[in-house]
């Protein structure tokens, strides 16, 4: 497909001065969803967003799985590192500047060592640009099948040894899983829907996710549970002492993000009793 040498080269501007970036006949657009993290009075506040990218082709939406199925291989990384360049240009008038960033990356798109120090040492000295820093930014490492363990493992000391914080995306799913936990020791871990969701049927699971969750805190770790859609799933992130919480029951992705709530009341009383006895 089309496309110029540098990613920074297809970054546009439409009408209304809101940044997007241009892959072929494809228009790419930066969303931002809320995070927000659980306080000890039963409120949660706002801390932060995730950057999401709505590909749109003819004026029209396409699902992002579908978009990034469509991409090239080897514009792979031009498209990977447009979406960062994307949601770090839109971060300041998207949010106000306020609370944190929650950037996805695909370790798959990148092949080599060299590439991971020229890509990500470049991102780092262009942060400041845009009103981010070490302590408002998250590299959100995606649960994708990684060929070689060596680019993984040396991306995540990388992020470290530079001060900043990356989280491990979808756990409990597929690639994300403990081993991948224990060979880069994340900063957060975000849990699949499907886990706790799972783990709601019966209290023996539940407890089993509860003594996890114990287990990734006690060794600093802070977990955000991801895809929360309903009540009963909030109740349940409260009897799992959860950190941070992220869904559409909270807010969906927006363009304009300054509109969310600065502050969210959560349910106080225990629904352990309302979780089915596997027996």
């Amino acid at each position: 497909m089309n496309r110029p040498e540098f990613a920074g080269d297809a970054i546009e501007f439409d009408t209304n001065d809101r940044v997007m970036g241009r892959y072929g006949d494809y228009i790419l657009k930066p969303v931002y969803q809320p995070i927000y993290s659980v306080n000890v009075d039963n409120t949660a506040s706002l801390s932060g967003y995730e950057g999401l990218i709505r590909p749109y082709l003819n004026d029209f939406v396409v699902p992002p799985e579908e978009f990034f199925k469509l991409v090239d291989e080897k514009d792979a990384l031009f498209v990977e590192c447009l979406c960062m360049a994307l949601h770090m240009h839109g971060y300041k008038q998207s949010t106000g500047n306020g609370g944190g960033l929650f950037v996805n990356v695909n370790v798959e798109t990148y092949k080599s060592l060299d590439q991971i120090e020229r890509e990500f040492f470049y991102t780092f000295s262009q942060l400041s640009k845009y009103g981010l820093s070490r302590e408002t930014i998250v590299f959100e490492i995606l649960e994708t099948r990684i060929k070689d363990p060596e680019i993984l493992t040396h991306l995540c000391k990388l992020i470290h040894n530079n001060g900043y914080k990356f989280a491990l995306d979808d756990f409990g799913t597929a690639h994300s899983n403990v081993e991948r936990y224990i060979a880069v020791n994340p900063d957060i871990i975000k849990l699949d829907r499907s886990l706790f969701v799972t783990a709601m049927k019966t209290l023996e699971t539940s407890r089993l996710l509860k003594s996890l969750i114990s287990a990734f805190q006690e060794n600093g770790v802070s977990v955000l549970m991801e895809g929360v859609e309903t009540e009963e799933e909030v109740f349940f992130s409260s009897d799992m002492n959860i950190d941070m919480l992220q869904g559409f029951y909270l807010g969906a992705p927006e363009a304009i993000a300054v509109s969310f709530q600065q502050e969210i009341i959560l349910p106080e009383r225990s629904r352990m009793n309302l979780v089915r006895s596997s027996n």
